[in-house]
C-alpha cells in the first residue's frame, strides 16, 4: 500500500496543474485571514487562531497541516494588518507559506464594513522523495525529475500575491478572494502555482437569547475542479456549540466546541472536529482531526463613568 500511495503521489504531483493545490480546514469560519487579506482586523479585535488538521489518519503519508494566523485593526492605516504561516505536508511533498496582509476597511455600508485586502509573500516547497517507476527505469534517467540515484531532495520558494473582499456584520458574513496571482511557475520542482478562487458566506440566526443558529459555506475552486463546504452549528448560552459540516464528495465532519467571554470583550474559542470520510479513502483511513484554538481580545479601555453632583439635588 505504501509503495502505491508513493506513485499516486508522484503522478499528482505531476499534474498540479489541473488539481487544486491549497489547504483546508473543517473550522474555516474561524479562519477567513489566510485566504482572504480583506478580513484582516475587520472584527476590530486583535486575534490569534492555531489550526490543525491530520487528514485521513492511518494512511501512509496523509496530508498533515498547520496553521498560525493574527490579525488586528490599525486605525492609523484605516484599515488591518495581519500574518499568516501555514505548513502542509503531504507524502513526500512539504509547502511553507507565509502572508503579510493588509486591508483598508468602509465603513457605513450597511449594518456592517467592507475590507478590501491585498497580502503578499512567498511559498517554499520542497520534495524528498524515493522514486519509484512503474517500469522499472530509473528516476536519474526521467528529466523531469531531479533525482540523483533513486533519491531526490530539491526544494522552491517564489512570491505569492492574494486579493481579497470581506463584508462584516454582526450578524453575517461574506468574502471573495483570490491566492497565488500570477500563477508562479517553480521550475526546480516542476510544478505551478495555480490560482484558486474562494468564496465563503455564513449567517447568525438567533431564535432566542439562549440559541443562535449558524449556517456557513465555503467554495474554493482552481476553475478546474471545485470544492464545497456546507457547515451548520447551533450557539448555546454562548458557551458551546455543536454542528456538521458537509463536504460534497468527501467526508462528513461533525464538530464540537466551547468558548468563554472574559472581561473587555476578550473570548477564548476551542473546537474539534471529526470527520468521517466517504470516498473510497474510508477503506484505508480511520477518518480526519481538525482542532482549533483562537483567542481575541479589545485594548481599547471601557469608558469611565463620571459622575457630578447638583447643589440641588444633593
Amino acid at each position: 500500500m505504501k509503495k502505491i500511495f508513493t506513485f499516486l503521489s508522484l503522478f499528482a504531483v505531476a499534474l498540479t496543474g489541473s488539481a487544486q493545490q491549497d489547504y483546508q480546514f473543517t473550522h474555516y469560519m474561524f479562519d477567513n485571514l489566510s485566504f482572504n487579506p480583506g478580513y484582516a482586523g475587520i472584527t476590530n479585535s486583535i486575534c490569534g487562531t492555531v489550526m490543525g488538521r491530520q487528514q485521513w489518519a492511518g494512511f501512509d503519508g496523509s496530508p498533515t497541516t498547520g496553521l498560525l494566523n493574527v490579525h488586528a485593526p490599525v486605525r492609523l492605516l484605516r484599515g488591518g494588518l495581519g500574518l499568516t504561516y501555514i505548513n502542509d505536508q503531504l507524502g513526500f511533498e512539504k509547502n511553507n507559506i507565509v502572508r503579510l496582509a493588509y486591508s483598508y476597511h468602509l465603513g457605513g455600508i450597511g449594518p456592517g464594513t467592507l475590507g478590501i485586502g491585498v497580502s503578499g509573500g512567498i511559498v517554499q516547497k520542497s520534495i524528498n522523495a524515493t522514486w519509484i517507476t512503474p517500469d522499472g527505469t530509473p528516476a536519474q534517467n526521467d528529466a523531469a525529475i531531479n533525482a540523483t540515484g533513486d533519491a531526490s531532495n530539491i526544494s522552491e520558494m517564489v512570491s505569492d500575491f492574494n486579493f481579497g473582499a470581506f463584508y462584516y456584520a454582526p450578524n453575517m458574513y461574506f468574502g471573495l478572494s483570490a491566492t497565488h496571482l500570477g500563477q508562479a511557475d517553480m521550475m526546480n520542482v516542476n510544478i505551478k502555482n495555480v490560482q484558486h478562487y474562494w468564496l465563503t458566506a455564513g449567517y447568525t440566526h438567533t431564535f432566542n437569547p439562549k440559541l443562535k443558529l449558524r449556517p456557513g459555506l465555503l467554495v474554493k475552486s482552481d476553475a478546474a475542479s471545485t470544492q464545497i463546504d456546507l457547515n451548520a452549528n447551533v450557539l448555546y448560552k454562548d458557551m458551546v456549540w455543536a454542528g456538521l459540516t458537509y463536504r460534497l464528495g468527501d467526508a462528513i465532519a461533525p464538530m464540537i466546541g466551547y468558548q468563554k467571554k472574559f472581561q473587555n470583550n476578550a473570548t477564548l474559542r476551542i473546537g474539534y472536529s471529526y470527520g468521517i470520510t466517504t470516498s473510497q479513502i474510508k477503506n484505508y483511513s480511520s477518518g480526519t482531526h481538525d482542532f482549533m484554538i483562537n483567542y481575541c481580545f479589545n485594548m481599547e479601555k471601557p469608558p469611565i463613568l463620571q459622575k457630578s453632583k447638583n447643589p440641588r439635588f444633593l
